[in-house]
């Protein structure tokens, strides 16, 4: 049996996308404290090849699967369990999955933060951790990004999390400079959130007609609007968080950071709130750093735990 397990994760190690599959009753052969029953076969292959993969970033500091073996005892190898189960469910491969969860958990360490101000934006909700959100008005993605960050701000974690966003239009989409423009109007004016809304809605239709309407809409001068945004008395808004995004290393939307902290998994309800609790348990207990329980523990042969540790 020893021999058997030893040679399935030697294969999953190898990580070739797809994985071989496994039954529930391999699985809790190799990784015995992760359920793995509510995957498919071909789910749990997947997993096991990231398992084997990726280092816990914890308590113990060998690779996931291992730290899932039944004489382990850290928590948190359960709690990244979890994150390798949902992105596996989302169709995601062994390899493309491995390095999301490096960068995602290497983004805790103070020196990968940026420094990105949360106080020169508007601001829906209130909390400890500042999330900001660099957004484009023609970005499909940051469309369907507003739903999932509405329930994380007003709902899920009301109280605890604000969110800050900016603009960063690209000039690839020829009205989202437009549009940013016309936000920072209605910001100017306590609409902001509802022309927000009214502009991710209509991503097919801001011509200045289109805006107009959504200014009325919303009790606004519309043709005072496309004034002052023609007239380049908004521009130094828009410019500013441009620059800011830019500084930080933006180049695609939506870019998140929370308190900071370059948000490298998907903007979907899961994994924000994951994200989160780990940036409050963080917070809460300066122990829980990876980087440094890993320099402790780990003997200096093992390269990958340095790689981590970038």
């Amino acid at each position: 049996m020893r021999f058997l397990i030893a040679m399935m994760l030697a294969a999953a190690a190898a990580h070739a996308d797809p994985a071989q599959p496994l039954t529930n009753e391999q699985a809790e052969k190799i990784v015995p404290r992760a359920n793995l029953s509510d995957l498919t076969d071909a789910q749990r292959g997947t997993f096991l090849a990231i398992a084997t993969d990726v280092y816990n970033y914890a308590g113990c500091t060998e690779t996931l699967a291992r730290c899932l073996g039944k004489d382990q005892r850290d928590p948190h190898a359960l709690r990244m369990a979890e994150l390798v189960k949902q992105l596996v469910r989302d169709g995601a491969q062994a390899g493309a999955a491995t390095e999301m969860l490096e960068k995602y958990y290497n983004s805790f360490d103070p020196k990968n933060r940026q420094q990105v101000r949360s106080d020169n934006c508007p601001v829906l909700g209130s909390g400890p951790i500042a999330l900001v959100e660099f957004s484009d008005y023609q970005c499909p993605h940051c469309a369907v990004a507003l739903q999932p960050l509405d329930q994380l701000v007003e709902k899920d974690r009301k109280g605890k999390v604000r969110l800050c966003s900016k603009f960063f239009p690209f000039a690839s989409h020829p009205r989202a400079r437009v549009a940013a423009l016309c936000a920072e109007y209605a910001r100017q004016h306590g609409k902001f959130w509802e022309m927000n809304g009214l502009l991710f809605a209509n991503q097919e239709s801001l011509e200045d007609g289109d805006l107009k309407g959504y200014a009325k809409d919303l009790g606004l001068d519309g043709d005072q609007m496309l004034k002052q945004v023609y007239s380049g008395q908004l521009d130094e808004i828009v410019e500013k968080h441009v620059r800011e995004g830019t500084i930080a290393g933006v180049d695609s939307t939506p870019t998140l950071f929370i308190d900071g902290r370059v948000n490298q998994l998907p903007v979907k309800q899961f994994y924000l709130d994951f994200s989160l609790d780990d940036e409050l348990a963080w917070q809460a207990d300066s122990a829980w750093n990876p980087g440094a329980k890993a320099v402790a523990a780990t003997p200096p042969a093992t390269k990958k735990v340095a790689k981590r540790n970038r």
